[in-house]
């Protein structure tokens, strides 16, 4: 049971991984940019607090931002209050490319559900929210390799 749950858990995550880029972010924008994005579009947020959410490093954000801010879709302002730290914000430009990319994403659950049963959605989501709790509980328990 544990080798086969291992199996899926794996295939399915890099079937996610290729699937979001091929059909989400078609290239515009790296996987990671596009995750960037779309959680800046529902609300700003500072440097560090955005790299906690999405489990990176500071510098491996600040890296990801410089691309998003040469290509003019983030801006970063330092606070008033700190200025350690950093606000980040969408562009204009920033704020259509995510819209864009959140459409896109509704549009690929939207099909992919209705490749589904439906009797079977409530199912699929309990399981997926199973698997999403255990995953968290793991990866904070067991901290990575060593």
């Amino acid at each position: 049971m544990e080798a086969r749950f291992g199996d899926e858990l794996v295939g399915l995550s890099r079937l996610f991984g290729v699937f979001e880029r091929d059909a989400i972010c078609c290239g515009s924008v790296s996987v990671s940019q596009c995750v960037v994005l779309q959680t800046l579009l529902a609300e700003p947020a500072d440097v560090s607090n955005l790299a906690r959410a999405l489990g990176v490093t500071n510098s491996a954000m600040t890296r990801l931002l410089d691309g998003l801010e040469q290509r003019e879709l983030v801006a970063r302002e330092r606070t008033s209050d700190d200025r350690r730290r950093v606000h980040l914000t969408l562009t204009e430009s920033g704020r259509m490319e995510a819209e864009r990319l959140r459409d896109l994403t509704r549009q690929a659950v939207k099909n992919m559900l209705a490749q589904i049963p439906e009797a079977k959605h409530a199912q699929v989501l309990e399981s997926m929210e199973l698997v999403r709790g255990a995953l968290d509980k793991t990866r904070i328990t067991f901290g990575g390799c060593g």
